[in-house]
């Protein structure tokens, strides 16, 4: 079949990894355009921002050189799409230089700023007017944690921007670059309702709202590279760059779940399972977050922190052959026949307990564990904690979205790290009860993210207009699943002591 114009050239930045590219009208992969470059995130969850943009421009130049090397594929370039990891913050002066290091989500010093915030508001309704608690991940505890600890920084920085602005502001040597309703909302800080920064939080973290970029839906295009990249990159000097989106609405997008009744999970170096719902509900189910997609959906769901990210801790430590936990290890391992209890909580929790000084906890070690085993009660445990999000989003459904009840029975299942692992993709399928499905493209963001911009360019209706595309099927097993619902209760009871019990202590 032929490939159909317009293209668009997207740019997924991910924790891990920095992917550009190029799809057709129909959001089919052009083949052979197409680069990616690995790298390590820190776990501290500081990040060097200038290093990350040369490895987005240099991903965008050898996607371009593959292009031109593929004519007529160079020419049809009708916009550029961008997902990235968000939840990031970065100060800059006012040449729109960088004066802090990128933090982002995994970043956990803010613990002490939290606890501030949640004395000078109040925590429930803030929590329904940004869509997020207070918790860390977030940056408006962060930007506090810089004046508190990091002065000589903080009184540098003239603008708060996340890595999509800035990244627009050097390409097209513009200080003014909105930032999406999507990335905003993953700050913490967006009014969800009306669709500003939210005035009580800012105030509360002193911080000017003028510091902060306006804002925008994704639609809301820049246009006209500086001449340095004009030059760079001729194919995209006039074209539209739409504002960069969370990484989370482009795989539900890409995965073809953007209904109420459709739920997505992706697990790479973090995980999260999202649903998308029109926007408008005036709460938030406890335990989840409501993020934007754009100014009419919103995306509900939970995130943890440990996903892949937990795997690859696993094989560094336990020095296992091979790049990365094999899957034929895992499978080996009978569902909880390994005596272990597990809280995969290495850089603290997010949803669905927000429990910033989580720690991990591997209970139950003998002599005779074996390294497979550990890495299996791992994935294990991860999956307890994202069926927990599961539940919590079909509890939800009824009341955020205004719809009758519609519980999902069907997950789709994206991220490199869960789709190198069959056996963890039967795992969801067994805990959770529901059937699992994986999406054909490992792209699934970029994807999303390429279909968004279509819409915008007008090429497409609207974001579920393309018919959604499976690949395999992983059916629960119903004695597995009463395997797993006692070891989720062994689980839920480590939790509740090593966990819950002290976040209880430290709140009181």
């Amino acid at each position: 079949m032929p490939l159909q114009s317009p293209c668009v050239l997207a740019l997924d930045i991910g924790s891990t990894s920095v992917r550009a590219r190029l799809y057709d009208a129909d959001a089919r992969p052009v083949p052979n355009i197409a680069h990616e470059i690995t790298r390590r995130p820190q776990p501290d969850g500081v990040e060097d921002a200038e290093q990350i943009r040369g490895l987005c421009e240099e991903t965008i130049t050898t996607a371009l050189e593959a292009a031109r090397a593929t004519d007529p594929a160079a020419g049809q370039i009708g916009a550029v799409a961008v997902a990235m990891f968000v939840g990031n913050v970065l100060g800059v002066d006012a040449e729109g230089n960088p004066v802090t290091p990128l933090y982002t989500y995994a970043h956990v010093g803010a613990a002490p700023e939290v606890e501030e915030l949640r004395n000078r508001l109040d925590p429930e309704l803030t929590y329904d007017c940004t869509g997020a608690p207070f918790h860390t991940s977030y940056q408006a505890p962060r930007i506090l944690w810089l004046r508190n600890n990091e002065p000589g920084q903080y009184s540098k920085t003239a603008r708060w921007v996340d890595l999509g602005t800035y990244l627009y502001s050097k390409w097209f040597a513009d200080l003014n670059v909105p930032t999406s309703y999507s990335t905003a909302s993953w700050s913490g800080m967006l009014d969800r309702q009306n669709l500003t920064w939210y005035e009580p939080l800012l105030a509360a973290a002193d911080i000017n709202p003028g510091a902060l970029p306006p804002l925008a839906d994704y639609s809301c295009a820049m246009q006209g590279l500086a001449p340095q990249w004009a030059k760079r990159w001729p194919e995209l000097a006039n074209v539209p760059f739409y504002l960069a989106v969370g990484d989370g609405a482009g795989a539900n997008v890409g995965s073809s779940c953007t209904t109420s009744g459709s739920v997505a999970l992706t697990i790479g170096t973090t995980g999260a399972m999202r649903t998308v719902m029109k926007a408008g509900s005036p709460t938030v189910p406890r335990g989840l977050w409501s993020y934007r997609v754009d100014a009419g959906h919103e995306l509900l769901g939970g995130a943890i922190t440990d996903g892949g990210s937990l795997l690859d801790w696993l094989h560094s430590t336990l020095r296992l052959d091979g790049e990365h936990v094999q899957n034929e290890d895992v499978a080996a391992v009978e569902p909880d026949a390994h005596g272990l209890t597990v809280l995969p909580f290495l850089r603290g929790e997010r949803s669905p307990g927000w429990a910033t000084e989580a720690t991990a906890t591997w209970h139950g070690i003998r002599a005779s564990t074996t390294a497979p085993e550990m890495a299996r009660a791992a994935l294990e445990a991860v999956t307890y904690r994202l069926a927990l999000i599961s539940e919590l989003l079909d509890d939800g459904r009824p009341q955020t979205a205004g719809e009758p009840a519609e519980e999902a029975t069907e997950i789709i299942a994206s991220g490199t790290a869960i789709l190198n692992l069959p056996a963890w993709l039967q795992m969801v399928a067994d805990v959770t009860g529901k059937r699992v499905v994986t999406s054909p493209d490992r792209g699934a963001t970029a994807r999303g993210v390429a279909i968004m911009a279509l819409k915008a360019l007008g090429t497409l209706e609207s974001l579920h207009a393309l018919p959604a595309a499976r690949k395999d099927t992983y059916e629960p097993d119903p004695a597995r699943s009463d395997l797993y619902r006692r070891a989720r209760r062994r689980h839920n009871d480590l939790y509740d002591i090593l966990v819950q019990s002290q976040t209880n202590s430290t709140s009181n």
